[in-house]
């Protein structure tokens, strides 16, 4: 039986001796693309945007793991580094091992703090989500509840606080557009955005809320890969209200 994307019993999620085995099977024993590591190479549409020598700045919403189906791994062997956030410890403590250059913040990310629902379909889940109705009618889905934050009070407590970021990627399982609410575009500006869309044509993209909200902030979708979506703010765009 895989231990991916099944529902294991609480005494096994939190024993030490399984949770370490576990990591040490996902991070060094899994295999890797080396040709790219985003899940549809996204990540060498997203490296044309920036210059090759370039050291930015990235922030990862929803990051599952350090290497595999990861949006910013190529960019951090360039020398980028950043801040990875997800809603589950487990894959918090692989980036710790594999990204210690990084700032690792387990936490749910949503427009406001608090308590906060959310569905997950097994132990190290690549689709864990805050919205139910991307849950609603998948098998194996439980809900349980977490601790969420805003985008902006997690940022704004590290030592990234008000540096503009180079690249966003979110990958929340229809919760993007939450995330992308809870930061201020003023201080943060990102330049080049990463966010999941599961409508299947332009016609549908460009009637949702995620796609008006960032093109009414001054961006441009600039491409379309598998499930990913790439915008990019204007150039010469005068300083956001």
């Amino acid at each position: 039986m895989s231990l991916n994307y099944s529902h294991l019993p609480k005494w096994l999620e939190n024993n030490f001796i399984f949770r370490t085995l576990f990591l040490f099977r996902k991070l060094f024993l899994l295999k890797k693309s080396f040709r790219h590591y985003s899940q549809f190479a996204e990540d060498i549409s997203i490296g044309l945007h920036f210059p090759k020598r370039s050291k930015g700045f990235f922030v990862d919403v929803g990051c599952f793991h350090p290497v595999k189906y990861n949006n910013t791994y190529r960019l951090y062997r360039k020398g980028w580094r950043g801040v990875n956030i997800d809603i589950d410890a487990i894959k918090i403590q692989g980036f710790k091992i594999l990204r210690p250059g990084d700032t690792n913040i387990a936490c749910a990310v949503s427009d406001k703090p608090g308590e906060v629902n959310y569905w997950s379909n097994g132990f190290y889940s690549l689709t864990i989500t805050l919205d139910e109705e991307f849950a609603a009618g998948k098998p194996g889905y439980l809900k349980k509840t977490v601790k969420a934050d805003t985008l902006n009070n997690l940022l704004d407590g590290t030592k990234y606080k008000d540096r503009p970021i180079d690249f966003l990627t979110v990958d929340a399982e229809g919760h993007d557009y939450q995330i992308l609410s809870s930061l201020d575009f003023q201080r943060y500006q990102p330049k080049l955005i990463a966010v999941e869309t599961h409508k299947t044509t332009l016609d549908e993209v460009m009637k949702e809320d995620l796609y008006l909200y960032l093109t009414n902030l001054g961006y441009v979708m600039v491409n379309w890969v598998g499930l990913t979506l790439l915008f990019r703010r204007k150039e010469n765009q005068p300083p956001l209200p």
